[in-house]
C-alpha cells in the first residue's frame, strides 16, 4: 500500500515540477487537478503538492526502501532546512524501522547533534 501511494506522490511531484512553466499558478492547478481525478481534496491541497515537489527533488526512488517510510514521515523529513540532517533522520528511521512517532522523538531529540 504505502508503495503504490509513495509513488503516486513522487510521480505527482514529479509532473508538477516539469511542467511549472507551462501555466500561471501551477500548484493551485495541479491541487484542483488531481482533487478532481482522484475524487480527495485533502490528499492534494496546495501544500500538499508542494511538499509533493519537495519529495520529488530531495528523494530518489529505492523502491526497496521507499516503502519502509510512510508519508508522514517523509512529511516530517521534507521539514528539515539541512540536507546532511534530513538524510541522517531519514537513514536512522530505515536503520530502526521506525514509525512516525520515533521518527519524531528522534528529530524532537536532536538525535543528529547528539553526535
Amino acid at each position: 500500500m504505502y508503495q503504490n501511494q509513495l509513488y503516486l506522490y513522487w510521480n505527482i511531484g514529479k509532473h508538477a515540477f516539469e511542467n511549472k512553466d507551462r501555466c500561471i499558478n501551477p500548484i493551485e492547478k495541479y491541487s484542483n487537478y488531481y482533487s478532481y481525478r482522484f475524487g480527495n481534496s485533502y490528499l492534494f491541497t496546495r501544500n500538499r503538492i508542494r511538499m509533493m515537489i519537495l519529495f520529488y527533488l530531495t528523494f530518489p526512488i529505492f523502491f526497496k526502501q521507499m516503502e519502509n517510510i510512510s508519508w508522514n514521515q517523509y512529511m516530517l523529513l521534507l521539514n528539515i532546512e539541512d540536507k546532511k540532517e534530513r538524510y541522517f533522520y531519514f537513514y536512522l528511521s530505515l536503520f530502526f524501522h521506525s514509525d512516525y512517532q520515533e521518527t519524531k522523538d528522534f528529530i524532537f531529540n536532536d538525535y543528529y547533534f547528539r553526535i
